[in-house]
C-alpha cells in the first residue's frame, strides 16, 4: 500500500529530542507515559508491560543505533509512532550489538496485525535510508524533523 506514510501516524507532539534515558526500560517507559499524556492509550503500565514482554522475547534494537520498540494494545483506536532522540546512546541488546541514540516507538491496535506488520516494515526500511537517519540525528525540533521526514518520504515514493 503506497499511500501509507509515516507521518500519519507521528505528529510532532510524539517527536521528542535529546531525552536523558540511562536504560532500555527508562525508554519503554517514557513511551508509555507519553502514550497516556497524548491520548493514544489510558493505561501505560499494560503498555509498558506489553512492550517489555516483546523486548523479553527478542530485542527491537535493530542496529545502526535504531531501536523500534513496538507492541499492540486493545485501547489504541489507530496506530501511533512516537519517535526518541536519546541525549546518550544506551544499550538496547542491539543485533549489532551497538548502543542506541534512535527510538521510534509504535503502538497498534490489537486488533489490526496487518497495519502492524505494513508500518513496522515501512519504519524499517525508511531506517536504512542514509538521509533519513541523518534527519534524525541533526534535527533542531521536531517541525524541522517533520518536515524533513515528510520531504523524504515523497522523494523515497515507492519503498514500501
Amino acid at each position: 500500500m503506497n499511500d501509507m506514510n509515516i507521518l500519519d501516524y507521528l505528529p510532532e507532539k510524539q517527536v521528542f529530542l535529546d531525552v536523558q534515558m540511562k536504560n532500555k526500560e527508562e525508554v519503554l517507559r517514557f513511551i508509555a507515559e507519553a502514550s497516556v499524556k497524548n491520548g493514544i492509550v489510558q493505561d501505560g503500565d499494560f503498555l509498558f508491560m506489553g512492550m517489555k514482554k516483546r523486548e523479553e522475547t527478542m530485542s527491537t534494537g535493530v542496529g545502526m543505533g535504531i531501536g523500534i520498540p513496538h507492541t499492540t494494545s486493545k485501547e489504541a483506536n489507530d496506530a501511533a509512532i512516537l519517535l526518541i532522540r536519546l541525549s546518550n546512546p544506551i544499550d538496547f541488546q542491539s543485533l549489532d550489538g551497538q548502543p542506541v541514540d534512535i527510538a521510534i516507538a509504535l503502538v497498534i491496535p490489537e486488533s489490526n496485525t496487518s497495519l502492524h506488520l505494513r508500518l513496522l516494515a515501512r519504519v524499517t526500511r525508511l531506517c536504512r535510508n542514509k538521509e533519513f537517519l541523518k534527519a534524525l540525528r541533526r534535527a533542531v525540533d521536531p517541525s524541522e524533523l517533520c518536515s524533513k521526514i515528510r520531504k523524504l518520504e515523497e522523494k523515497i515514493v515507492n519503498y514500501n
